[in-house]
């Protein structure tokens, strides 16, 4: 039996709409832990943030566009469809980092912590307007891709204490359908939609 296809039950868009409604079940109370128990504003200076100052360096619509670009569809791209090549027990590891995105968001959120703008200024229709045009689009963006990639299994543990996996599949083998190819696709065009939106945002062209 292929180790690796275990937990891969259901078709993708199952996939996707359930790793959404565990985001936003995660995000939503996050944010009213940050909106209601922290400081306003407490990461915004912190390393947590690290990435969003960087970001916020670029003095040209472009190249704040390039920076936020390559951390979304560089570093965290990257790096979920990298945990998926690793599997515990047959869970991929690359559906904990949407997960610990949601909290991340949702604390930053909550706590107005952006780095580059100050979310007071805007009334909850047109915040709730731009969180959804801009932060739903890159999370869609992540789940997507997450949600095609997870069978992706190449290295198996038994459980978290074991030092040297299994190989169950080797790197050439590995293959996507085409609903799985196509919401890689959509997940990236999300990506990097919410990305020119956040640009916009940050240039006052919102």
């Amino acid at each position: 039996m292929d180790t690796s296809k275990v937990h891969v039950s259901g078709n993708v868009f199952s996939r996707i709409l359930l790793f959404f409604g565990l985001y936003t079940l995660l995000f939503n109370a996050a944010f009213l832990i940050g909106y209601y128990w922290l400081p306003e504003g407490i990461l915004r200076a912190t390393p947590a943030t690290a990435a969003g100052q960087v970001v916020a360096t670029a003095q040209t619509f472009w190249g704040q566009l390039g920076f936020t670009l390559l951390f979304n569809l560089g570093s965290i791209l990257v790096a979920s469809i990298s945990m998926n090549l690793f599997q515990i027990k047959g869970v991929s590891l690359g559906i904990l980092l949407p997960f610990f995105l949601a909290v991340f968001s949702g604390l930053v959120t909550g706590t107005n912590s952006f780095v580059s703008s100050d979310m007071t200024q805007y009334n909850v229709r047109d915040g709730t307007a731009l969180a959804l045009s801009i932060q739903t689009f890159e999370m869609l963006g992540y789940l997507f891709i997450v949600s095609a990639t997870v069978g992706l299994g190449i290295f198996q543990y038994r459980s978290l204490w074991q030092w040297k996996p299994s190989k169950v599949i080797k790197l050439r083998d590995i293959k996507l359908s085409k609903p799985e190819m196509m919401c890689v696709v959509i997940g990236i065009l999300l990506i990097i939609f919410g990305a020119f939106r956040e640009t916009m945002l940050s240039f006052n062209m919102l």
